[in-house]
This record gives C-alpha cells, sequence and structure tokens, in this order.
C-alpha cells in the first residue's frame, strides 16, 4: 500500500503516513489553480477567475478591478497580462456544451 499523497510505502496497519501525515483512506486535496472561468466571463474571465481562487463573490473583484483602473491607472495593464497568461478553464457546463476539436 502506497500514500496517495506523497507515494511512500506503508504497512497495513499504519494508520497515518508518516512522511507527509496524510490520514489513510482520504484523498489529498488537489491543488487550487489560478484559471480564466469561461462560464462565467463577462469579458476574458480574469475576474472570475480570480474569484474562484480566493473563493469571494465576482462583483467584489470586479469593483476592486475597476478601482484599481479608475484610481491607479495599471488595473488595465495587469488585466491585459492576466488575460494573456493565464490559462482557459472550461466548467462543467461549458464542457458539455463545447464543440470538439476534429
Amino acid at each position: 500500500m502506497y500514500c496517495v499523497k506523497c507515494g511512500r510505502e506503508l504497512q497495513e496497519t499504519d494508520r497515518y503516513c508518516p512522511q507527509c501525515g496524510l490520514k489513510q483512506g482520504e484523498t489529498a486535496a488537489a491543488p487550487r489553480r489560478l484559471t480564466r472561468a469561461m462560464d462565467e466571463k463577462m469579458i476574458a474571465g480574469v475576474c472570475a477567475g480570480f474569484a474562484r481562487y480566493f473563493k469571494i463573490d465576482v462583483t467584489l473583484i470586479r469593483i476592486a478591478w475597476l478601482a484599481a483602473v479608475v484610481l491607479a491607472g495599471t488595473g488595465l495593464l495587469a488585466y491585459l497580462i492576466c488575460w494573456i497568461v493565464m490559462p482557459k478553464e472550461y466548467g462543467a457546463a461549458a464542457t458539455l456544451s463545447r464543440p470538439e476539436a476534429p
């Protein structure tokens, strides 16, 4: 038997992994990724992606981004950079309706 988080070989009597401490029978949590949410987008999905990553309402992120554009002036440049750099993420509803590539 092996630990699902670190891959260390375990004995059948081990309840916890001695290396990483993961309780046996539990699965390791998937790491969060900062992605553009294509199913909740208004322009490019950047604000929706940040809202998912920080687990807060997307409206608050949009207001903060607008304030950064108006007050500091660097918000537009930051938005464009995030638009280019952040990978797309299609949600479950978008995955079903997205056409397959030939």
